[in-house]
């Protein structure tokens, strides 16, 4: 099962510049308990949190609860948060709870729909060509 798991092009690159950018990013996932074994293979607490797992919480998206009780634990206010997910029905349900949500087609998609919310997606390559916000 590990083996089936890889980055869709982009989105590692993504999500390092985000986490380099000082956004902070949970998952958000209906996966059962081998989420642990996709984090084994991928390394995703790298650039992210598994703090919303369906599995752990009793709750599955599209549950409106679940994203209330993800605003209650972060302490936020629904329009600072921005939600991605490739199913429209889970981006529906999070624009509904008064996310700032978008449906995931590819990352340069996905970029461009952050900047135009205000995300900084900008990146610069370091001398080792990895993706840096630090740029000369």
């Amino acid at each position: 099962m590990r083996r089936g798991y890889s980055y869709i092009e982009g989105v590692e690159e993504l999500l390092s510049v985000l986490k380099a950018n000082g956004y902070e990013i949970h998952a958000f996932t209906n996966y059962p308990i081998w989420y642990i074994m996709i984090e084994d293979k991928l390394k995703l607490s790298n650039y992210l949190s598994w703090t919303f797992c369906s599995c752990l919480m009793g709750k599955r998206k599209p549950d409106p609860n679940l994203y209330l009780d993800v605003l209650k634990h972060l302490n936020i206010e629904p329009g600072s948060c921005i939600f991605v997910d490739d199913r429209l029905g889970n981006v529906e349900a999070a624009n509904e709870a008064g996310f700032k949500g978008f449906q995931f087609k590819n990352a340069d998609e996905l970029r461009k729909d952050l900047s135009l919310v205000g995300v900084d997606v900008s990146t610069c390559l370091s001398k080792d060509s990895a993706p840096t916000t630090q740029c000369s």
